[in-house]
């Protein structure tokens, strides 16, 4: 089984995309740079490694050496694994939410603002309540997805298009899987840094 991590430099910048064939354990282990620039990550000596599976800790690393594409890393400590869930990715695309709760019926066309592991920020025109239930279609993973979301707070009282912040609800681990993928390999390919969740 190949592990995937997205790689970031000790500001929070994503800088590559790894793969590993084993999770990192023990004084020394190795990551093969599958996407992403090796002349860019060999000038960091330490990095906060997050991998798109849940099972595996996000750590911090230390350059040990590098060979081609593979480097070699000495784990430092583990990071709070909240780091996962919480990278976000600015992206924007058209797409729409359905209701699950509340008291309004259809569907409601809605634009993305970010992308996280663990949630999505939108814009919407309708009026959503905190804590209410809603169902998006994220269309920018391998397969679209529809996914199950709570809203946690409305984050701009815009009267034509208010901003929701919502979590994910009870993903299953292939979607779950498939968004970070979609996070993962966005963040290389815009070489966007990564943002916390306030």
């Amino acid at each position: 089984m190949a592990y995937q991590f997205l790689i970031l430099d000790s500001q929070g910048n994503a800088v590559a995309h790894g793969i590993s064939k084993q999770i990192p354990k023990g004084t020394q282990w190795q990551l093969v740079i599958d996407d992403g620039d090796i002349e860019e990550v060999v000038k960091h000596t330490n990095f906060r490694l997050v991998c798109d599976s849940d099972a595996v800790p996000a750590l911090e690393g230390r350059l040990v050496s590098r060979k081609g594409n593979t480097i070699v890393l000495e784990p430092i400590r583990r990071l709070e694994q909240s780091l996962r869930q919480n990278l976000r990715l600015p992206v924007g695309f058209h797409t729409y939410i359905y209701p699950i709760s509340g008291t309004w019926r259809g569907r409601e066309a809605v634009v993305s603002r970010d992308l996280s592991c663990g949630g999505v920020a939108f814009y919407c025109p309708r009026h959503l309540e905190v804590g209410e239930k809603v169902q998006i279609v994220i269309p920018i993973t391998s397969s679209p997805l529809l996914m199950d979301v709570e809203i946690l707070r409305c984050q701009s009282q815009d009267k034509e298009m208010a901003l929701y912040a919502g979590q994910f609800v009870d993903p299953v681990r292939e979607e779950e899987s498939m968004v970070c993928e979609a996070v993962f390999g966005l963040q290389i390919r815009r070489n966007v840094g990564v943002v916390s969740r306030t």
